[in-house]
């Protein structure tokens, strides 16, 4: 599910949204628990863990402590939380006081898939989401740059090809053949590189 496509109108449509967020913000393998399963944790990824609330009253420090727990010992994988809007801000201060002491990211979402960070550790996992777009569209350029630069040297070097074969004496026949064959190989896989370029 696009959780940018449709309003949030149930628990589980905000933990798709909760899972698709974590994915842009650098937890590609992010996914909902399977329901009754989850043990205090709604979305799970290798290195990442979080607990998503719809519809609920204020998040208490009881309600981080829970995740804290489920996490278990691997004290590497980050915590997120994820609770509806419906007030100015949906976590206590004492909520808010025990995230940041243990690195939790809290984070609060409106029904129309709008996310805001609500303390510095979300701030710092937001911002993962452009690092992510960021490396995605550069990986993007150099497959570009890549693809642009085989396409020429195959275009160059089947051109050089055929003008050798045009100059070689026609008693050197298997030479010729030779540049032939290679020069038209090389003009096909640049045909087949081209439209990768554009």
């Amino acid at each position: 599910m696009d959780s940018r496509s449709r309003y949030i109108t149930s628990p589980e449509d905000a933990e798709h949204f909760a899972a698709a967020r974590m994915r842009e913000m650098g937890f590609p393998d992010a996914r909902v628990t399977r329901r009754g399963a989850d043990g205090g944790i709604d979305v799970v990824a290798r290195r990442a863990v979080a607990q998503v609330k719809w519809m609920h009253s204020k998040v208490g420090r009881p309600d981080l402590q829970r995740l804290y727990g489920a996490r278990g010992t691997e004290h590497s994988i980050a915590m997120l939380f994820f609770a509806e809007l419906i007030s100015p801000s949906p976590y206590t201060p004492h909520a808010v006081e025990y995230a940041n002491e243990h690195e939790i990211g809290l984070f609060a979402y409106t029904t129309d898939g709008t996310l805001f960070p609500q303390n510095r550790h979300a701030r710092d996992f937001a911002a993962g989401i452009d690092r992510v777009r960021a490396a995605r569209a550069a990986k993007q350029a150099r497959l570009k740059a890549a693809h642009t630069l085989v396409w020429a040297a195959l275009l160059i070097c089947s051109i050089c090809g055929l003008l050798v074969s045009a100059l070689v004496d026609m008693s050197a026949i298997r030479l010729w053949i030779v540049f032939t064959v290679l020069s038209l190989l090389g003009l096909a896989l640049a045909r087949i590189y081209r439209p990768m370029v554009d």
